[in-house]
């Protein structure tokens, strides 16, 4: 039944390429004078490069320890870029067809402030809550080494990370992915891991290879961070050039709902020519009712292959696999997403989505969902 649309979407694509040259670059690679595909694979994933980029405070190598004063921000091009996302056709198969010629509107500002200090800030607005603006994400860095980094944020547990899978920042698709977004026992809010919270932490990389983050934080959207006690720690290894393992856990205690909770787990990421393939799983321990406990997992596979046209980023299909559960394993979803990317220049794209669900609980229909979205950053 959606065949028609993926044809006339496609042939859309092909049109726009043929018409669109011009090239809009965001703040950071205006600053600095290169070009997206320095710093990113494919917008927003980003590449060693990047990486390193983000970890040093929005510096390259040869710029730290370099004074500079916050007037100097505004000498090299105004701090500020934005996002505009349009999503012209959404049709759920269990709902209705939705025309939201426009989605989302988003601003960032970030930058090195001083010599040690750097920061970052997103305000966005989505047609889901009218429009009115809200603080998505507020960072606050100081930078002592490479080694020692200490970070104030209103941001997720992995607001730090800059591999790609863990943080909602680098998503490629309309739908998160489930195992940082499934809430399990909702003992840690209803948004799961990339749920944004108060939280104060180190990160850095003592090696080359190995980059950690250790914080302390409350429970996700309390603004105040009332009684906060999580506690989550970070590593990921370099294994090859390339090539990543990483783990990570949580313990954490909702003061609200007087729950204990436990969020364990291992992921890698693997850059394999244009290819990138990326995995998460996470086990999950939630107190519940008369002093019992339910645990519930989930994991996320997603692979992608950029194509390009000299160093920039042309096609990019994607594919991912979600499977995870609810009510101590007694709920279990398993679901596929099919997208097709195609980025008009490095930083405008459009894509044309297919989401399915493989599997639901007996009371439940099977859904899908087929999305085109277009976004550009300026």
């Amino acid at each position: 039944m959606y065949i028609k649309y993926i044809v006339s979407i496609l042939l859309l694509f092909n049109l726009l390429s043929i018409v669109n040259s011009a090239h809009a670059i965001p703040a950071f690679a205006r600053q600095h004078g290169v070009s997206c595909s320095t710093c990113h694979t494919a917008w927003p994933q980003l590449n060693a490069a990047g990486r390193e980029f983000k970890e040093l405070g929005y510096r390259f190598a040869e710029e730290v320890g370099e004074e500079k004063k916050f007037s100097e921000l505004f000498e090299e091009g105004f701090p500020i870029s934005g996002a505009i996302i349009a999503r012209p056709f959404d049709k759920k198969d269990s709902g209705t067809k939705k025309v939201r010629a426009l989605h989302e509107i988003e601003l960032f500002a970030g930058g090195a402030l001083s010599q040690n200090w750097s920061g970052f800030m997103e305000i966005e607005a989505e047609d889901e809550t009218d429009f009115k603006p809200e603080i998505a994400t507020g960072i606050l860095s100081y930078h002592h080494n490479r080694a020692v980094n200490v970070q104030f944020a209103w941001g997720s547990y992995f607001s730090s990370d800059s591999y790609g899978f863990l943080g909602d920042t680098f998503r490629m698709t309309r739908g998160p992915v489930k195992a940082i977004d499934s809430a399990f026992g909702k003992a840690d809010g209803s948004s799961g891991l990339r749920g944004t919270r108060q939280m104060v932490g180190l990160y850095g990389r003592p090696i080359k290879n190995l980059f950690y983050n250790v914080a302390y934080s409350g429970i996700a959207s309390d603004t105040e961070g009332v009684d906060a006690s999580n506690i989550h720690a970070r590593i990921a290894y370099d294994v090859y050039d390339g090539v990543m393992l990483g783990a990570f856990s949580i313990r954490g205690d909702n003061a609200t709902t007087n729950q204990n909770f436990v969020r364990n787990g291992i992921d890698f990421q693997a850059d394999i020519g244009d290819a990138r393939i990326q995995g998460l799983y996470v086990s999950a321990e939630d107190d519940i009712t008369n002093g019992a406990a339910a645990d519930n997992t989930a994991l996320s596979l997603q692979g992608m292959y950029v194509f390009k046209n000299g160093k920039k980023p042309t096609w990019v299909p994607i594919m991912r696999y979600d499977s995870y559960e609810f009510l101590d394993g007694q709920e279990v979803y398993d679901e596929l997403t099919f997208n097709l990317t195609y980025y008009f220049t490095q930083n405008v794209k459009g894509y044309v989505e297919y989401w399915k669900q493989l599997d639901v609980p007996d009371h439940l229909t099977e859904d899908s969902r087929l999305t085109l979205q277009l976004s550009l950053a300026y």
